[in-house]
């Protein structure tokens, strides 16, 4: 029965990917994108970008996979067109797509996972819009092979492997610019912490996310005041005046991420353990990675700063009511649902991982205010795997309803929408079709009515699962203590 499970998971992943192989590609820049442009120019000419200089300090975070290509198609002496270019990345991303599996079963296997936490975990996963569409459609971005290291740099922590993990946060350097946030699970923390006590709930604790949150808004409002009405203004909350409305949101969100950092004062004791001095070698891959950038980059402006990134964050935080939910919910819906099962208990795992876990937990909820879901794609795997094991700890799944989730799954990635058309291309209009079928997926650039069908379709989800909940289809454990389960 299990392997008749994994089978039929397998098809559902594969036959997406055999029906969009080359039926849909985005139309800008003959298949390159946005974003992509720059880096299939590098697949096709990387020394002349290095001689000339091309390569900005920004871009050089993202280089790892258009120079593998560029010295792997030029040793096997295939012609770097743009059409090969786009072949060759497809086929990256499948590489990886598969490294990616790999990675999360043997995950899942080393920490004991029950079969409905397996199967629900691959469908949350890989039954998701960047493996199924994206990843053909719009080849050239790294988010595929980012969420892979990712993967594979949890999987590393769980099994102890932490020279493993930093040669995963050097591969991962070139890959996303935000991968060094795993250097903090070589802080103190472990998945075989002693039992603890669940810690009294301290409202001023909770309340630290949100009262930062408040003061950076403050501080970006007075700073740059059109932060929030740049184009495409029309889809900000401040059009519709809901810009209250939506910060409440916002904050009753940060109050949640607030909930973890009342385990803050039991776990600073774990400092006292000698793993901390893992610190000194990840400084030294952070500098190595340094030295490469500053070598082969250019003096090109960057795209993006710390500061801008920011102002980006709050921005696209309020666009909308939720809006970075909904935006992450059509997105990854699988990772959202897993989430809200999640919620009520995360604080109680996170106590006993330590406090470089919990660093990074934090973290990355708080970029999760982003509402661009594929910048996230290479911090996204800890929250999968912190969610999974929260669930396989605390919740057991009815058969029946875990086949309708993940069908679900499988028919919420859009695998099915051809995005580009003959009729029309995605530049200009970014808010009417047909750009509108590939930014209705990308939060700061949905319209209203978007939002609003992806807000009524979340919340249709959320009504469902209480209801299946009510009559028995899914169960909570009921768990007395916070342990976490079996042998992790």
């Amino acid at each position: 029965m299990k392997w008749l499970w994994l089978t039929g998971l397998f098809l559902l992943f594969s036959v997406p990917l055999i029906w969009n192989w080359d039926t849909d590609t985005i139309p800008v820049h003959n298949g390159f994108g946005w974003d992509g442009n720059m880096y299939g120019m590098y697949t096709q000419f990387l020394p002349e970008a290095i001689e000339q200089g091309a390569i900005n300090t920004y871009r050089m975070q993202r280089m790892l996979i258009p120079a593998a290509l560029y010295w792997v198609m030029k040793g096997a002496g295939l012609e770097r067109t743009q059409e090969q270019v786009i072949q060759a990345y497809r086929l990256v991303n499948m590489f990886f797509a598969g490294l990616a599996i790999i990675a999360f079963f043997m995950l899942a296997w080393s920490a004991h996972w029950f079969n409905d936490t397996i199967w629900l975990g691959f469908a949350a996963i890989f039954f998701s819009m960047p493996f199924m569409k994206m990843s053909l459609f719009y080849p050239i971005l790294a988010d595929i092979p980012a969420f892979a290291i990712g993967l594979w740099a949890v999987f590393f922590w769980v099994k102890g492997w932490r020279f493993a993990l930093l040669f995963s946060l050097l591969l991962g350097a070139f890959v996303g610019p935000t991968m060094w946030v795993y250097g903090l699970l070589l802080l103190p923390g472990s998945l075989k912490m002693a039992k603890q006590e669940e810690p009294v709930l301290n409202i001023w604790w909770a309340l630290i996310s949100p009262i930062l949150f408040m003061i950076i808004w403050f501080w970006v409002w007075q700073s740059t005041p059109g932060v929030f009405f740049e184009p495409p203004s029309f889809s900000q909350s401040v059009r519709l005046n809901l810009l209250p409305f939506s910060l409440l949101i916002v904050l009753g969100y940060l109050w949640w991420v607030g909930q973890q950092v009342r385990t803050l004062p039991s776990m600073l004791r774990q400092f006292k353990t000698i793993q901390w001095l893992w610190l000194f070698p990840f400084a030294i891959v952070i500098l190595l990675v340094q030295w490469i950038i500053y070598q082969y980059a250019g003096d090109e402006e960057v795209p993006q700063t710390a500061l801008s990134y920011l102002h980006l964050l709050v921005q696209q935080s309020v666009t909308y009511p939720g809006g970075f939910l909904i935006a992450h919910f059509t997105y990854i819906p699988g990772i959202v649902l897993i989430g809200l099962f999640a919620s009520p208990f995360v604080h109680r795992i996170i106590q006993q991982f330590g406090p470089g876990p919990w660093l990074l937990t934090v973290v990355t909820l708080g970029m999760a205010l982003g509402s661009e879901t594929r910048q996230l794609m290479q911090v996204l795997p800890w929250i999968v795997f912190l969610f999974l094991v929260v669930i396989d700890n605390y919740w057991r799944f009815n058969p029946i309803l875990l086949v309708i989730i993940i069908l679900g799954l499988w028919l919420a990635a859009p695998w099915w929408v051809h995005f580009a058309t003959e009729a029309g291309n995605l530049d200009g209009q970014f808010l009417i079709e047909p750009a509108q079928r590939y930014f209705r997926y990308h939060g700061p650039w949905m319209n209203q009515n978007t939002w609003f069908t992806q807000m009524l379709s979340l919340g249709g989800v959320v009504a469902f699962l209480a209801l299946t909940w009510r009559f028995g289809l899914i169960q909570t454990i009921g768990r007395t203590d916070s342990s976490v389960k079996k042998n992790l």
